[in-house]
C-alpha cells in the first residue's frame, strides 16, 4: 500500500512540476499580449519567477524521491499553454478570455495542491507536504488577485470597445 501511495506522489509531483511550466508559458504569454493592462501585465511578469522557483523545487524534491521530471508531461503542459495563449489571438474579446485562462487554470493548479497535500498527509511524507503547501499558499493569493482582475479587465474591456 505505501509503495502506491509514494508512486501516486511521485506522480502527482511531476505533475505539478508539469502545471507549474505550463503556468509560466501562460501568464508569460498573456503578458506578451496585454499592453493596454500595463498593471496586470506587470503582476503576470512579476509570477514568472516564483513559476520557476516552484519547478526548480519540485524537481529537486522529484529526485530526492528517486524520479526525475516527466519530459512528456512537461512538453504537454506547454503546448497546452501555447494552444491557449494562441486561442485568444483569434477571438475579439481577447483580453476577457485571456483573464478567464489564467483564473482557470490557476483554480486546477489550487486543486492540484490539495490532492498533494492529502495524499502526503495520508503517507506521512512531511517534507513533500511542506512544499505542496507552500505552492498552495502562493496559488491562493494569486487567485484572489485574478478574482479581482476578472471585474477590473472585463469593465476596463468594454469602456475600451465602447470608445
Amino acid at each position: 500500500m505505501a509503495d502506491s501511495r509514494n508512486e501516486n506522489i511521485r506522480d502527482w509531483l511531476r505533475d505539478a512540476h508539469a502545471l507549474e511550466e505550463q503556468g509560466e508559458k501562460l501568464f508569460s504569454g498573456q503578458a506578451d499580449r496585454l499592453k493596454d493592462y500595463p498593471e496586470l501585465r506587470a503582476k503576470l511578469t512579476a509570477e514568472l519567477n516564483f513559476f520557476r522557483e516552484f519547478q526548480k523545487l519540485l524537481s529537486i524534491r522529484i529526485q530526492q524521491l528517486g524520479s526525475g521530471p516527466s519530459v512528456i508531461k512537461d512538453t504537454v503542459g506547454k503546448l497546452l499553454a501555447g494552444a491557449q495563449n494562441f486561442s485568444g489571438t483569434v477571438v475579439s474579446d481577447e483580453p476577457v478570455k485571456g483573464i478567464l485562462a489564467l483564473h482557470t487554470f490557476n483554480q486546477f493548479a489550487i486543486g492540484s495542491y490539495k490532492i498533494l497535500i492529502s495524499a502526503t498527509e495520508a503517507s506521512g511524507d512531511e517534507t513533500t507536504r511542506q512544499l505542496s503547501q507552500k505552492i498552495l499558499d502562493h496559488a491562493e493569493t494569486r487567485a484572489l488577485w485574478l478574482d479581482s482582475e476578472l471585474d477590473t479587465v472585463t469593465r476596463r474591456f468594454l469602456v475600451g470597445q465602447a470608445a
